[in-house]
């Protein structure tokens, strides 16, 4: 990135975009407030990080960052609204702008009640959850990547730098992905302790580290009356000590939203919510709770005003974390060979994105392109809650927990390319070579053109995770049921059993327990269990020598009168027709319980 980026003065031109004012900048990028046509746009340029050596990878993780967003279609996510080349020759993103505050300055200055906080991390919860079922991960969530848009308070998550989706390419050399350290969860500390001396030791991030990102941003809310004031702080992913609960550090904070919060930010991974479908479901408990404790600030808002002490139980100095110097070393050179191999890779792996959106051609800049509504999740059972005893601040819980439903909006064009406008000598960034330039503008056009394909050889596929808390033990004891057992289901429960239906890849799915002759079925499986999961599609350019494959993974059952159980549970079936992102299969199949998805 050229650094007459950093000084782009109002009135310049991005592409044709006027800025109007700087938003911000981070690691990758620049943020600008855009005017183009009357439309206000946060254009969002790819800027050089120094220590990565290569300013070509700032190019490919550019182009990860729009494939995961044009992904995903939320409420409460920003949305890409097109992207091109700046006169630099750095690509840039534009993204609906958002007038809003940081979560942090949003606590500040409104001082939310209890109840309010709950509802935004709800949200927020659903967000994730939505994403996390498309198979994209943020990887960077914190208090300045969420903003609370002023019009109307609603909750959007920004910066999606540093996300990665499955079958993503690795941008970095070093053990951990890129992220803020103080978000991230100590499970990935204590993995470059054990591998430290293995050069190629990745740590494989998860759903439970984005949990435990969460409940850093949540701790922080209800403990620190100025979170936005920079100084040292109680680490709260330390491996040696436990965060205080924010019941004993603020005396507003409810018991069991403190509890919660405890559990969230548990040392071991395995012990926190399972998915963050099981965080917004127990979210949405706490702010249906009737009690009058959730309906005061969160703070008083006397101690929100600046200059007071901070609080002594927050203001403990955080001694630097040991790994601090290996993190440093997240972001090596990669060498331009591997940068052009790495860019094919992301070409072949953006054509999954199509298959999420409308298929067709992408429009050009004058024309406007509507995504197809999500399918609506499938409505859940309620699990059943046990009420939680009399507890002290300190006291921990087990919690169980869906997201919201998903309304889609409609977007406007991605631009292939705009004409380089003609600007004034001051506001003209230098020009890179030409074959530099041209090679982005190839991978923009590629990018482009493997989006309008629809090709279903690159449909994201499940990713290995492990089962859920305590799903090993509830089916060897509660259910009684052995290791690869299988059971008959009608897999869309809402559609016929025996004819072929439509599934489509990353929307939830209910499958229930037909009436069976097996012996064994009716009696750990009685006819009406309900088991709870997400479709996903594999096609044949995944390894399977066996065809493509329509696979459900089942995370959670309900027998007839009985309460939920975790479960690891996976049908795998034959498909017959692969179509506009869908997967035509029999309603009629078999599941088999496993210890790992597959």
């Amino acid at each position: 990135m050229n650094a007459t980026m950093l000084h782009v003065p109002p009135g310049s031109l991005i592409d044709g975009w006027q800025v109007s004012k700087p938003l911000g900048d981070g690691g990758f990028a620049f943020v600008f407030l855009g005017e183009k046509n009357g439309r206000h746009r946060a254009i969002k340029v790819a800027q050089h990080r120094e220590s990565s050596g290569d300013p070509k990878q700032t190019h490919a993780r550019t182009l990860r960052e729009l494939t995961a967003l044009l992904m995903l279609d939320h409420p409460h996510i920003v949305r890409p609204q097109g992207y091109g080349l700046a006169e630099s020759g750095n690509l840039y993103l534009a993204l609906d702008y958002v007038d809003g505050w940081t979560l942090a300055e949003w606590a500040e200055r409104k001082h939310p009640t209890v109840r309010e906080i709950v509802a935004v991390f709800e949200k927020l919860a659903g967000a994730l959850s939505y994403m996390h079922g498309r198979g994209i991960l943020h990887r960077d969530l914190k208090l300045s990547n969420v903003l609370i848009r002023k019009s109307d308070g609603e909750p959007v998550i920004i910066d999606f730098s540093c996300a990665t989706y499955a079958l993503a390419e690795h941008l970095t050399d070093g053990g951990l992905p890129p992220g803020t350290d103080r978000y991230r969860a100590p499970e990935q500390f204590k993995f470059l302790r054990e591998h430290k001396d293995e050069h190629r030791a990745r740590y494989a991030f998860q759903v439970t580290d984005e949990i435990f990102a969460v409940g850093v941003m949540l701790h922080e809310l209800l403990t620190d009356p100025r979170p936005t004031e920079l100084r040292p702080r109680f680490d709260l992913n330390s491996h040696t000590l436990r965060p205080p609960p924010p019941r004993l550090v603020n005396a507003r904070v409810p018991a069991v939203l403190s509890d919660l919060v405890e559990h969230i930010l548990a040392r071991d991974p395995r012990t926190r919510p399972v998915d963050t479908e099981a965080l917004c479901r127990e979210l949405a408990d706490l702010r249906a709770e009737r009690s009058a404790e959730y309906d005061v600030p969160a703070h008083p808002p006397a101690e929100q005003r600046r200059g007071g002490p901070p609080p002594a139980a927050l203001a403990i100095p955080s001694k630097p974390q040991p790994m601090e110097r290996e993190v440093a070393r997240m972001e090596r050179p990669l060498r331009a060979g591997r940068w052009l191999a790495g860019l094919a890779c992301i070409v072949a792996l953006v054509m999954a994105a199509a298959l999420w959106r409308a298929p067709g051609h992408v429009p050009s800049e004058s024309r406007q392109a509507t995504a197809p509504p999500l399918p609506a999740a499938t409505p859940h059972s309620p699990p059943s809650r046990i009420a939680p005893p009399a507890m002290t601040p300190d006291s921990a819980s087990t919690v169980t927990v869906p997201g919201p439903a998903i309304a889609a909006a409609p977007k406007e064009g991605f631009t292939l390319k705009t004409p380089v406008p003609e600007v004034s000598p001051s506001a003209r960034a230098l020009r890179p070579p030409k074959k530099s330039v041209a090679a982005v503008q190839c991978a923009s056009l590629s990018l482009v053109a493997a989006l309008a394909a629809g090709c279903p050889g690159a449909q994201i596929r499940p990713e290995a995770f492990t089962c859920p808390a305590g799903a090993e033990e509830a089916m060897r004891e509660q259910l009684h049921w052995e290791y690869r057992a299988g059971f008959s289901l009608h897999l869309d429960h809402s559609q016929e059993q025996f004819d072929g239906v439509w599934f489509t890849p990353g929307a939830e799915v209910v499958s229930v327990a037909p009436e069976v002759n097996d012996h064994r079925q009716r009696e750990v499986v009685p006819a009406g269990t309900r088991f709870y999961g997400k479709a996903y599609y594999l096609s044949d350019k995944m390894g399977r020598a066996d065809g493509p494959a329509l696979v459900i993974r089942y995370d959670r059952v309900k027998l007839p009168g009985q309460a939920e159980y975790p479960i690891c549970f996976v049908h795998e079936g034959t498909v017959e027709e692969f179509k506009d992102g869908r997967v035509k299969a029999s309603n009629r199949g078999r599941g088999y319980v496993v210890h790992r998805w597959p």
